[in-house]
């Protein structure tokens, strides 16, 4: 097993660094595909092998999955930002299709795609009774948000290609939280409760899940025989999103907002933000997600992946340890930033 190498795209960002740490941790010999390996070194252990290969580079992408028996595909782009829309799609789809021909051409022998549960579906109503899984049926297509439609395009993509013969596993990690977001992705919210800068609660739900407890169910999906096609990955907490900030405001120390206003005003506020800050942090689509109820269940990757999420309280407590001692670093060049 040790002399297993494993490739990973995006392997100096979020999720891609744990599940590098978690998969060495395993007794694999990673292999840190990045756009740059001068830029990712300050991100990257020492003493793995690193292969240049931007995701939108089909040729570059092929050369790096050579000699490699299996490979994980985790790089990608977060945003709901109306600027980022071309982007989202060139990074998000073309980048997934180049990975899906790469790993056919260079006959993966097990290959790892991250998807999201945003490609899965989300509940219009409070009801975690309900939660999501591998089974639902994707209620999303009417929805004006390029990240989401990006991400379903993507997942079909991924679909076609475990249906052409391509041995992939398809993950779809929900709201992924922990340590070491330097993009601030996920952490921004609880950035914005500690700082008291979020004015509003949002209606609306979420699963969170720690980020190191996904990157463990990546490895047990390299090494199980005979995995499902597909696995949502989500801890058992569905809770709506002022539960959540209020939790996060606990561990902060600080009061949470008090304040919450119907969705179809905190979209049309958003909008017109947008429109006066198109760069901003308030977005239309950040808005329209946020009124969704974004509830999984994932009894089938806790069966077959052994999936154990630990406390939401550790994992906030965590992410804020490293929010006190880490700045956010400066933003990757558009249509690249790594998940």
């Amino acid at each position: 097993m040790a002399d297993m190498r494993v490739a990973i795209t995006g392997a100096s960002g979020f999720l891609g660094g744990h599940i590098l740490a978690a998969i060495r941790s395993a007794g694999y010999t990673p292999v840190a595909i990045v756009r740059s390996a001068s830029a990712a070194s300050g991100y990257l252990p020492g003493n793995i092998e690193v292969r240049e290969a931007d995701i939108t580079d089909a040729p570059a992408l092929i050369r790096a999955l050579k000699g490699v028996p299996a490979a994980i595909h985790v790089a990608g782009m977060v945003s709901t930002n109306k600027c980022d829309v071309e982007a989202l799609w060139w990074t998000n789809v073309t980048g997934a299709q180049n990975f899906l021909s790469a790993a056919q051409t260079a006959s993966i022998k097990r290959a790892i795609f991250t998807s999201t549960t945003s490609a899965v579906g989300a509940l219009t109503v409070n009801e975690p009774d309900a939660a999501m899984d591998e089974q639902a049926i994707f209620n999303l297509t009417n929805t004006p948000v390029a990240y989401v439609q990006a991400k379903r395009a993507a997942h079909e993509m991924a679909l076609a290609a475990q249906a052409d013969g391509l041995s992939l596993v398809i993950m779809s990690p929900s709201f992924v939280l922990g340590p070491s977001d330097r993009n601030y992705n996920t952490s921004a919210l609880l950035d914005a409760v500690r700082k008291k800068r979020l004015p509003v609660c949002p209606h609306g739900g979420i699963n969170p899940v720690d980020v190191r407890d996904v990157a463990k169910a990546y490895v047990a999906a390299l090494e199980h025989p005979d995995p499902a096609p597909h696995y949502v990955l989500a801890s058992q907490e569905n809770l709506t999103l002022k539960h959540l900030i209020v939790r996060m405001a606990g561990v902060a120390g600080v009061r949470p907002p008090r304040v919450s206003l119907p969705n179809a005003l905190v979209i049309a506020a958003a909008s017109i933000a947008e429109a006066f800050l198109p760069r901003g942090d308030m977005t239309a689509a950040g808005a329209r997600l946020g009124s969704y109820y974004w509830y999984f269940n994932a009894a089938l990757a806790r069966r077959d992946l052994a999936l154990d999420c630990r406390p939401l309280t550790s994992t906030l407590k965590a992410t804020l340890q490293w929010l006190d001692t880490h700045t956010k670093t400066a933003p990757q060049r558009p249509g690249l930033e790594q998940l």
